[in-house]
């Protein structure tokens, strides 16, 4: 029995070792139920594994002092907690400060973008808009939102004397707000026009994400990109992972562009993809901060509302709200020029 349990014991940490990096050896089952939602919530796992830790631990000690034996106990146990370890460093080490406001002070040059996901409208819009004008947002992404709920938003700022222009995809009143995306620019970033973005799914997908663009009509400045992937669901795995990548392939197609919304994915997904987009969360100190579900703690949730940059921009400062009604938190995050200090 000593060999059989010393054999689970190798099988049981070799799994656990292969959760800190997945993308390393087992890229494709990492976007498979159940893994992919696993993975979602990296938080959960390094308690898990600490749990199971303890407990064999407490197991290995009593059975040690005993009967002197439980020494494949201790030695699981040890291995366990060093494992919940490489999850708790990795997650330190993408950022885990939980701000409620941005700190220090934004430069001429600044780029402050929010993340909401306001399902289906339920954030009220009053809110919203002063959430923007306190925080000096510029940039404002709106999963789940209407665009006549980005309507009322836009006029709640211009009664704060701030003018946005609304970008949408178009949705009717006849149509639910969750199946629509807003994105709200600033006038303080010059003019801005609408271009289409995946026109239609790529690679044989079964759906594409829903997407908005906006570029500068002076040609000077980032393209702004808005994006609401499908989420893991069990029954159409598939067209997530595909969404997901085709949302993340942006980081390479699109050459200056800030890229923000609700990517029903984390940094391990797109590792697992094999992409590699820059993180302005993580660089801003928060990027294993989660947003959803609402009703988690931060570092148990998962950080699905995401910012990312592909030109001169980095994160700063990041800071989370929960103005109520959805089961997201939202995200901003002040961007400044790369080498610029605030």
């Amino acid at each position: 029995m000593r060999f059989v349990w010393s054999a689970l014991s190798i099988i049981v940490v070799a799994c656990a070792v292969v959760t800190v990096k997945p993308e390393l050896l087992v890229a494709d089952y990492a976007l498979q139920t159940p893994f992919a939602q696993m993975l979602a919530m990296r938080g959960w796992i390094a308690v898990g594994l600490a749990a199971i830790g303890l407990v064999f631990l407490i197991f290995g000690a009593l059975r040690f002092f005993v009967a002197r034996r439980g020494r494949i106990a201790l030695t699981f146990s040890i291995a366990m907690l060093l494992v919940a370890g490489l999850h708790a460093g990795t997650m330190y080490s993408r950022g885990i400060t939980d701000n409620e406001a941005l700190e220090g002070e934004s430069t001429g040059a600044s780029i402050t973008v929010m993340q909401y996901n306001t399902m289906g409208g339920e954030v009220e819009a009053s809110d919203l808009a002063e959430t923007i004008a306190d925080s000096g947002v510029s940039v404002v992404t709106l999963p789940e939102t209407s665009t006549e709920s980005g309507q009322e938003i836009v006029a709640e700022l211009a009664s704060r004397g701030l003018q946005f222009q609304q970008f949408d995809s178009g949705t009717s009143d006849y149509e639910a707000d969750y199946t629509s995306t807003v994105m709200l620019v600033s006038s303080s970033l010059g003019e801005y026009s609408q271009e289409q973005i995946f026109a239609s799914p790529a690679n044989g997908a079964q759906s594409a994400p829903q997407g908005l663009k906006a570029v500068p009509v002076s040609g000077e400045g980032p393209t702004l990109i808005a994006v609401h992937a499908l989420s893991p669901g069990r029954e159409h795995m598939e067209a997530w992972a595909s969404e997901a990548e085709q949302a993340y392939s942006l980081c390479s197609s699109e050459p200056n562009a800030i890229i923000s919304g609700d990517f029903n994915s984390t940094k391990d997904h797109e590792a697992a993809l094999g992409l590699s987009c820059k993180d302005a969360v993580a660089q801003a100190g928060s990027g294993a901060v989660g947003t959803w579900p609402v009703g988690l703690p931060p570092l148990l949730a998962s950080p699905i509302d995401r910012v990312l940059t592909t030109g001169g921009y980095e994160g700063d400062s990041a800071a989370f709200v929960d103005l109520g009604g959805s089961d997201h938190r939202g995200v901003i995050v002040r961007l400044n020029p790369q080498g610029a200090t605030a």
